[in-house]
């Protein structure tokens, strides 16, 4: 049977679509595909930014607790110090333990600042016109280092009240 142009078509005849279905479908689930690993590579890079904030985040609360060290020899002693110390278990921290000191890339890490008198409450005046307290000012820089490599440097300037 053969068909002409101006003959219509019989219903037994599928009509013509020639695969577009298929490369329509092959191509959609190409780009799902595509879609899927670019938002796995976006997850990828987002758990290693938050892996670098955490490390960053773990060498400043080391800083800040060489900080803290320094403040409590500072009230104790009277002058700041800060030892080279190793923070949290190993077990906890594989990679490394955090630990803080003073800042190396500074030649005067804790630098005496001066004196001054302690102003108010008539405390200042004692006999002869000497002040009867003092706040001795300090300037202390400690660095702390996390796992990894990362590093944080604190610099902190305060005093402590001492009687003549």
């Amino acid at each position: 049977m053969t068909l002409s142009p101006t003959t219509p078509r019989p219903q037994s005849l599928p009509p013509r679509e020639g695969g577009f279905a298929l490369l329509l479908t092959v191509l959609l689930l190409l780009l799902l595909a595509l879609l899927g690993f670019a938002a796995l590579d976006a997850v990828s890079k987002d758990q290693q930014v938050a892996g670098f904030q955490n490390q960053r985040a773990i060498a400043f609360f080391a800083a800040e607790a060489g900080v803290a060290k320094a403040m409590e020899t500072l009230t104790t002693v009277g002058t700041p110090s800060v030892p080279t110390t190793t923070l949290g278990d190993g077990t906890i921290f594989p990679f490394g333990q955090p630990s803080f000191r003073v800042d190396p890339t500074v030649t005067d890490p804790i630098d005496g600042l001066g004196v001054a008198s302690y102003p108010g409450m008539g405390l200042n005046i004692g006999q002869g016109g000497t002040p009867v307290y003092q706040l001795n000012y300090w300037r202390i820089r400690v660095q702390g280092d996390g796992p990894g490599g990362s590093v944080a440097r604190l610099d902190t300037v305060s005093g402590v009240l001492a009687a003549n």
